[in-house]
């Protein structure tokens, strides 16, 4: 009788499993053009063996679909799973804090809407129930959603901010502008050179063939990055358009997505973490992007957990305090100490004056000095950024506390990050200091945050007795290392 009370997910769940076994599928028909049976025992076990792994497939898929079933009870989901060994959990509705509707556009030629839940007790990268339903079904959650919690406090992104953000949110995506004509410059050189040293003497025609044509190689190599690029910004303009985010009831909502929707359900209270993200050039434009960092954010390929897209100083701050309540103005801080700037500097300054040394010696390294010097003259374009990335972020990091929150201000790798963390959801903070620092009266500050794995956000060379009163002043627990 019990088991009459589950119910089957959307039957689109068995074309999603047979879409793992496609790859191989095709294996076995392309093995039928590739291999030339000698009889027709040969041929029959060919054909046999393809059309055998194509029925276990879809076997698998159609079973493993008619063993998942749920059922909704008074205070959660129940989950009844496994091929083999049979699962049976429950998911409480008081511990999920995120809700993921993944309209999908081949899914919705069948009526299919992917709906995801997730709780602390998940995997980082994947979410604790995660099935196809109706559309008609997902509707009514929506609509039951809707009708108890009006939304309230929209902040709308619109055409050039999202086309701004998918243009300059990546510095690797970014770098391809600078890399592309690069690797163009030198394939001119490195033809030209082996151009004079083959045509200088008796050489093969191949090879003087090969010096002719890099020139055009590299360039169509250079044109291939632009595309990517160019290709990774519509992949996220379609990804990120019509973005919006507003508050309904005890959930912050992301909706976003032009041809497969999006929609997030976050609860407000469980939020870790709210972040400030700046690349070096969106920080040169004066442009920032916050995102949040909680249980379920970002498990979805290619996306991020971005709720305001870029916006001017002035207007950020203000849709930031209008969405989620947060003000950047800052009751106490403790910044970098002046004098600890050549720490920030010195990896990017040594490998800087290696490369100046070594350009200034190269004509006597090979007799393709001037390709080698070429060379490391373009690579000295990515170091000056780096540069001048470590002074930005000197000037940047700090500590500070609002009335809600611990700020942190740091960078990681190339972006510069400021985290709003409410003070019930800091785990410890952990101050380290290295001999120099010692001399020198600074530390590392190091907060750990309750995630669904470890998640430490650092702050480096700040004064020690500054740091230990900002984190005695609202009783923050931390430990001297």
């Amino acid at each position: 009788m019990e088991r009459r009370k589950y119910k089957k997910t959307h039957p689109f769940s068995i074309i999603k499993k047979l879409k793992i076994s496609v790859f191989l599928v095709l294996l076995s028909i392309i093995q039928q053009f590739l291999y030339r049976p000698r009889d027709i025992l040969e041929y029959i076990a060919t054909v046999s063996s393809g059309t055998v792994y194509a029925l276990a497939a879809v076997a698998y898929a159609v079973y493993s679909y008619s063993r998942y079933r749920y059922r909704i009870i008074e205070n959660g989901i129940q989950i009844h799973d496994g091929l083999f060994i049979k699962r049976r959990f429950t998911v409480p509705y008081s511990k999920i804090q995120t809700i993921v509707f993944n309209m999908d556009a081949f899914a919705a030629i069948f009526g299919a809407v992917k709906v995801s839940f997730d709780t602390p007790a998940g995997l980082s990268k994947k979410y604790d129930i995660s099935a196809y339903f109706s559309r008609k079904n997902t509707k009514m959650i929506l609509l039951k959603i809707h009708d108890m919690n009006p939304e309230t406090s929209c902040v709308r992104s619109n055409f050039i901010s999202t086309l701004l953000m998918c243009t300059f949110w990546s510095n690797p995506a970014t770098g391809l502008l600078f890399i592309a004509p690069v690797i163009s410059k030198l394939g001119d050189i490195v033809g030209n050179e082996l151009a004079n040293n083959i045509f200088s003497a008796q050489s093969d025609f191949r090879l003087r063939l090969i010096a002719l044509n890099i020139p055009p190689a590299t360039a169509g190599a250079a044109s291939v990055l632009i595309i990517g690029w160019i290709i990774s910004i519509l992949l996220g303009f379609m990804r990120y358009s019509g973005f919006k985010a507003y508050n309904q009831g005890e959930y912050i909502v992301v909706s976003k997505g032009l041809i497969n929707k999006n929609i997030t359900f976050t609860k407000r209270k469980c939020l870790s973490a709210i972040t400030v993200e700046q690349g070096l050039l969106m920080h040169l434009m004066g442009l920032y992007i916050s995102g949040i960092f909680t249980i379920g954010s970002g498990k979805l390929k290619g996306d991020r957990s971005i709720i305001i897209a870029p916006e001017h100083k002035k207007t950020f701050f203000r849709s930031l305090q209008k969405l989620l309540k947060v003000s950047h103005k800052e009751k106490m801080s403790v910044y970098t100490a002046k004098n600890t700037m050549p720490a920030y500097l010195y990896l990017p300054f040594f490998v800087t004056a290696v490369t100046v040394l070594t350009i200034m010696l190269a004509d006597n390294f090979s007799i393709i000095n001037d390709l080698f010097k070429a060379l490391l003259l373009f690579l000295l374009i990515p170091l000056f950024w780096w540069m001048l990335f470590r002074i930005f972020a000197h000037e940047y990091s700090h500590l500070g506390i609002t009335s809600k929150h611990l700020v942190v201000c740091s960078f990681q790798k190339l972006t510069l990050k400021t985290y709003y963390i409410p003070f019930n959801k800091i785990q410890c903070a952990k101050i380290t200091q290295s001999i120099p620092q010692r001399l020198a009266g600074t530390c590392n500050v190091q907060v750990y945050l309750y995630f669904e794995n470890r998640a430490v956000h650092t702050v480096k060379h700040i004064p020690l007795d500054k740091a230990q009163n900002l984190l005695s002043y609202n009783k923050i627990h931390f430990f001297t290392k």
